[in-house]
């Protein structure tokens, strides 16, 4: 309840960071001395605003639209009762293409029936899905409290509590003020919103979205890249990996590279899906965890946002004696060389983990091999005579860093098509990657060798330096 007060700022607060400065101010009938050119920075950023800071009586005042859209929090105004709203329940502009990708819920524009909100809520919730009754959007956030696991949390609410939880929150009445205010304190919907009005697209997908992620059905990721704290998740997440195992499939993938149909595979555990839009994600693949905690900031430098998730993955692959004498590198608990029988082949076998980018848009996405390739793909050419590098790379910079999209990339010329061939066993499965004239082999191995199992083809867009790898070139 108690962050509900700071949702509506009084009149008062707009006068002071608006009209007041625009004229000489009076203090106890006399003038008050003002100070202008104020820099305001957040997170290092500074905020612009048409509207001019400024200090009076030791007190700094502040635009409330800009320090509000620089901390990514929405404001309004109501005329009606000279209130200011600032709700920090960001909205997110890519819900309507999650819904399509992930629900095949088309885009809700205009005024959303409520046949059409609670399709919406059936092809998430399933068939027994509570529907939408009425036609406001008080009503759209009952159905929807309902069917996303927080369907007994009003009752909890006195009347006292749901009336101060949700006060100066537009069109809530006291017969629905439990369910609002249940909705405002799980991040479900938002303190701008007017509950007596019809419901709209872009309020009914964004209160859908939301309902998504409560329930456990949407993104699965730890933060974004330019959070001051996602180094500190993503070591606390890497602690809770284990090298997961599952007979069929690993002993399957062995074949697969003793075969030479592949020249390895991941094993990868359901659980761990990020679940990202397809659209914007790229997967960069890694074995050493020291190497993300560099990645992370140089992104962050280079102007490069995104959400960002961490898979861990069983690799099995073959490793190329270019890269080094197999005899003299060390095994660890998650790494280690082992000669294949009969040859002078070896296979590693390493505890890795994917890294999944959603990037905030293409252009980002797009600009993420120049980074790689700059800062974390060693080359014979750049390469000094005491093993160093020019220009500098990060550490455990690879000859061939792995990244992929399941979608065509812009830049054609630096990403090529290769097929994820993924074979489910249970909620397991392992992704052994090919060129376009390797499928058949991979599927005659696993015809022969575990018939029960089948073979999906992923299409992927693999950056060219691990397409020549999956040719046998070593750099």
């Amino acid at each position: 309840m108690k962050n509900r007060f700071s949702r509506v700022l009084s009149i008062l607060l707009a006068v002071c960071l608006t009209a007041a400065i625009a004229v000489p101010a009076l203090a106890d009938g006399n003038l008050a001395e003002l100070f202008y050119g104020v820099s305001i920075y957040v997170d290092g950023d500074k905020v612009d605003s048409s509207v001019e800071s400024f200090i009076k009586d030791d007190s700094t005042f502040l635009p409330a639209r800009a320090i509000s859209n620089a901390l990514g929090a929405d404001v309004s105004w109501d005329g009606t009762t000279s209130s200011v709203y600032i709700d920090t329940l960001k909205a997110d502009p890519k819900a309507a293409e999650y819904l399509t990708e992930y629900f095949k819920i088309e885009p809700m524009t205009g005024t959303v029936s409520a046949e059409t909100y609670t399709a919406a809520l059936t092809a998430v919730f399933g068939e027994d899905a509570v529907t939408m009754t009425g036609t406001t959007l008080a009503d759209a956030v009952a159905a929807t409290v309902a069917n996303c696991g927080l369907a007994e949390l009003p009752a909890t609410y006195s009347a006292e509590i749901a009336a101060a939880s949700t006060a100066g929150v537009m069109g809530v009445t006291d017969e629905i003020a439990a369910t609002v205010a249940t909705a405002l304190d799980a991040s479900l919907a938002s303190g701008t919103w007017n509950y007596a009005a019809e419901l709209d697209g872009d309020t009914a997908t964004q209160l859908l979205m939301n309902a998504v992620n409560i329930a456990g059905k949407g993104r699965n990721y730890l933060g974004k890249i330019s959070d001051p704290d996602i180094l500190a998740k993503l070591q606390a997440s890497q602690k809770t990996f284990f090298n997961f195992e599952n007979e069929t499939l690993s002993s399957l993938g062995e074949q697969l590279v003793l075969a030479e149909a592949s020249t390895g595979y991941n094993l990868k555990y359901d659980g761990y899906n990020a679940n990202f839009l397809s659209k914007y994600t790229i997967q960069y693949g890694h074995s050493d965890f020291a190497h993300l905690l560099q990645l992370i900031p140089l992104l962050n430098r280079e102007g490069i946002d995104a959400k960002v998730a961490l898979e861990p993955k069983t690799s099995i692959y073959e490793y190329m004696v270019d890269w080094g004498d197999p005899t003299k590198v060390p095994s660890t608990p998650t790494y280690a060389l082992k000669p294949i029988e009969g040859t002078e082949r070896w296979l590693c076998y390493a505890l890795e983990f994917d890294l999944k980018f959603e990037f905030d848009s293409m252009e980002q996405k797009n600009d993420f091999d120049r980074v790689i390739m700059t800062y974390s793909k060693k080359n014979t050419a750049n390469q000094n005579e005491d093993g160093s590098f020019t220009p500098s790379l990060i550490y455990g910079a690879w000859w061939q860093p792995l990244y992929t999209s399941t979608v065509p990339m812009e830049d054609t010329e630096s990403f090529s098509h290769i097929y994820d061939n993924v074979i489910r066993d249970g909620e397991y499965t392992i992704h052994p990657f090919s060129k376009d004239d390797g499928t058949e082999g991979i599927a005659a191995v696993v015809a022969e060798k575990a018939p029960e199992l089948k073979v999906e083809l992923v299409d992927l867009y693999v950056n060219n330096a691990f397409y020549r790898y999956l040719g046998g070139e070593a750099e």
